[in-house]
């Protein structure tokens, strides 16, 4: 037992290991390397267990008069386990959207997996859509509200005099009265990139000034320090590119699949952590993972057309 692991760590290995069983075709080797991490730690296998369960509930959903099977997860073990639960679901036939990407369909605004977009706003401020991003408004003479429910986008706001332009997320909110900021979230946390004026960032726990060449990762619980802004690197998707510079090699697996059809894991701990430094091409996206085996010295392995998994070399 490796009591150091994580809840977090063991349902991301846990979900790897069920999307490449029931994703795709397995090796025997697989499957015995399989069965001897389920029995190093009681752990695993309650994790491997729950997505199983998981399994036979979304099952259920394709036999029309079968009784519904509820499964209790707290938030947190739900986020853990649903990419495995949709890998399930995908050989299935229940749940390909979400492995294609496509999240949040009833937005007021929302962009496919690899697709820009830039949204004109009522007041004259505009709003730049990265790939799989979805947004929610609310406008009116006196207010000016927006919900980022996920991806990225960059916002160009015009003045308000009467009212601020406020940008919520799970993380907190953002308000300015004008300026340009970028900002991205992923689940529990958010991240702000100033390039103009000053966004101020409010949770539950504090609010923060974050000015021009600045940023700030929050969230609902906890803020980091603020950080100088690599604007270069942060807002190059809007000219086509994806720059990395010493990132976590899990970090920029996240950030592809905004732009890439099909969901990535990293079964090994210490590669997901390496840093690297990268450049991919938006307009290619086909060859992303091509180069970045080559420019990493890492080996992809696809087991469908949307389950690959990212190995040492």
């Amino acid at each position: 037992m490796n009591p150091s692991s994580s809840p977090d760590d063991i349902s991301h290995q846990a979900s790897a290991w069920f999307a490449l069983v029931n994703g795709g075709e397995p090796t025997q080797a697989e499957r015995e390397q399989l069965a001897a991490w389920i029995a190093a730690d009681p752990r695993h296998a309650q994790a491997y267990a729950e997505l199983e369960n998981l399994w036979s509930a979304s099952a259920t959903l394709l036999r029309p008069r079968a009784p519904v099977v509820r499964v209790q997860l707290s938030r947190r073990r739900f986020v853990g386990l649903g990419i495995a639960a949709s890998a399930a679901a995908v050989t299935a036939g229940a749940t390909t959207l979400w492995f294609k990407g496509i999240g949040s369909p009833f937005a007021d605004v929302r962009t496919a997996v690899g697709e820009r977009r830039t949204v004109r706003l009522p007041d004259g401020s505009s709003v730049e859509l990265a790939g799989n991003t979805a947004l929610n408004m609310d406008f009116s003479s006196n207010k000016r509200a927006l919900q980022l429910l996920q991806g990225e986008v960059f916002f160009s706001v015009a003045p308000g005099a009467d009212n601020e332009l406020t940008v919520s997320t799970e993380a907190g909110k953002v308000a300015t009265r004008e300026g340009e900021f970028c900002l991205s979230c992923e689940g529990a946390t958010a991240m702000l990139a100033v390039s103009r004026k000053t966004v101020r960032v409010i949770t539950p726990n504090q609010q923060t000034d974050v000015e021009e060449g600045l940023s700030l990762r929050f969230g609902a619980a906890q803020s980091e320090a603020i950080q100088h802004a690599d604007l270069d690197q942060v807002l190059a998707w809007r000219n086509g590119r994806l720059v990395f510079f010493d990132k976590p090699l899990l970090t920029v697996v996240n950030e592809l699949q905004r732009w890439r059809e099909g969901k990535i894991f990293i079964p090994d701990k210490q590669l997901a952590a390496r840093r690297v430094s990268l450049i991919l091409n938006l307009n290619r996206p086909d060859q992303m993972l091509d180069v970045l085996a080559k420019a990493l010295s890492v080996r992809t392995t696809k087991y469908t057309e949307l389950v690959t998994l990212i190995y040492p070399a």
